[in-house]
């Protein structure tokens, strides 16, 4: 069985939900969102992207997310 995680277009899903371009390409790179590419367009799982707040909050400093 072959179960899909749905994604969107990174830019677009992080700016829908209040995510400025700089600060998703940061935590991408902080491995706090799960992105992958297909071509040169990046793309993120929605469950990556509907879970930061959660993730972020267990954090001791969420600031250091974007370090």
């Amino acid at each position: 069985m072959h179960i899909s995680r749905p994604f969107a277009s990174f830019v677009d899903a992080c700016r829908a939900r209040g995510i400025s371009r700089s600060v998703a390409f940061q935590l991408a790179k902080n491995g706090l969102l799960e992105t992958f590419t297909i071509g040169r367009r990046r793309y993120v799982f929605i469950d990556s992207l509907d879970s930061l707040g959660e993730r972020l909050s267990e954090r001791k400093n969420p600031r250091e997310a974007l370090a």
